[in-house]
Formats: C-alpha cells, sequence, structure tokens
C-alpha cells in the first residue's frame, strides 16, 4: 500500500508518486490529510500534528549564515533589506561613508527559515534599519521573533526606493545613535548631496574588502 505522507526521517520529505505509476494512485488537493495515508481528515489532533510536520520541515532547511558588510567592524548602526531594496541600500550605505559615517550592511536572502545566526547579528548592534517596500512585514518579523526594536522605514509609493533618500535617514539614524543632537546633525544632508559617481569612488572600501559597487569580496566578508 501506497503511504504519500510517509516521510523521510531526516528531511520530512514526502516520497515522490509519478503520475500514471500503478499502485501510487493518492488524493490531493487543499483539504488536510491524515498522516501516512494522505486520506482526507478533519481530525483535530492530526491536524495540528500535521501542520507542526510542515513547520519542522521548513526549519530543517539549512541555509547559509548571513555575511555582513561592515569594513571596519565599529559600526553602531546596521541596515538590514531583502528582496528589490538592495540596490539602494548599497547606493545609501555608500554615500554614508563616502562622508565619514560609519555604517553596516547586510541583506537576506533566505525569509524562512532565516540564516542561524541572524539573531546575533541584530543583538551585536544599538540600531537596525530595516527598509522596505511595504508596510514593514519584515520588520514585525524581526521585533516577534528575536525581540530586537528594529527601525522601519516603510515606503509603498510604486516607485523604488532611492539613493539620496535612504542615505539621509541613515545618516539621521547614525547621529542619533552617537548622541549628536537634532541641531548639529549633517551626516544625511551631506550623504544626500554626494553624487552616484563620487559613491562609487571608494578607496577605503576597497581597501576592506569591498568592490567599487558594494558587493563583498571574498576576503572581506564575516
Amino acid at each position: 500500500m501506497f503511504l504519500p505522507y510517509l516521510r523521510d526521517e531526516e528531511t520530512l520529505a514526502r516520497p515522490w508518486a509519478i503520475p500514471g505509476t500503478a499502485g501510487m494512485q493518492h488524493r490531493i488537493g487543499g483539504l488536510e490529510k491524515a498522516d501516512k495515508t494522505g486520506n482526507i481528515s478533519y481530525d483535530a489532533a492530526n491536524h495540528d500534528l500535521m501542520v507542526r510536520t510542515r513547520q519542522a520541515k521548513i526549519d530543517g532547511i539549512t541555509v547559509p549564515p548571513l555575511e555582513v558588510d561592515d569594513p571596519d567592524g565599529t559600526a553602531k548602526v546596521l541596515v538590514l533589506g531583502w528582496g528589490s531594496t538592495y540596490g539602494p541600500i548599497g547606493a545609501g550605505c555608500r554615500r554614508v561613508r563616502k562622508v565619514g559615517g560609519k555604517i553596516a550592511q547586510a541583506h537576506l536572502r533566505h525569509l524562512n527559515p532565516f540564516p542561524p545566526n541572524l539573531g546575533d547579528i541584530l543583538r551585536s548592534y544599538d540600531k537596525v534599519l530595516v527598509p522596505e517596500m511595504n508596510l514593514g512585514q519584515l520588520a514585525m518579523l524581526l521585533r516577534a521573533k528575536y525581540l530586537v526594536d528594529v527601525v522601519s522605514y516603510a515606503q509603498v509609493r510604486g516607485m523604488p526606493l532611492g539613493a539620496a533618500e535612504l542615505a539621509e535617514v541613515i545618516g539621521n539614524l547614525v547621529e542619533e545613535t552617537e548622541g549628536i543632537d537634532d541641531d548639529a546633525r549633517h551626516l544625511g544632508a551631506d550623504a544626500a548631496a554626494v553624487t552616484h559617481g563620487e559613491a562609487l569612488h571608494d578607496p577605503i572600501a576597497s581597501a576592506n574588502g569591498h568592490s567599487a559597487n558594494g558587493h563583498l569580496n571574498p576576503e572581506g566578508a564575516r
């Protein structure tokens, strides 16, 4: 008897049934299935088991540790992004560094599960800024899972985030974290005024293992 939900003990993956194979007929669809047999089930205990098993399967996926772009390792603020914010965040960070600000950057490529070292990284910085092109969904998940009060910068204007816009936000947060009074802050405005070409020319970043476009060189990763 074919058991479509007899899972692999290590990966929790189910066996594949090639369509048309004799003896491997089973039900498919969105209704909850019984463990092992795959029959439709309305049993509460079985539903609880199946939900937890599916989550355990996801939790067991191995994803690589998150790499942080922090040139000299002394930044107090981390900018964390995901998806299409990669380019604007990188450009914003380069502009802040160009005018003397210390800023770290990381970009998530795995959201479920998160990288295994993400919690430690978040807690190692005084402030974590999360720019998103939504209403702050990632920020909400990070706060709930890691109990870190991340700073959300969310925009839903149907347009990409701008490098100058983010540079000003990042620069202001860096000075706020360093305890600089509002009327004495200038890093954000200075960073926003840096041109794209000026930001790309960064010999300090290159010397610390970063290419001109902000990507980590292998020797510069941590």
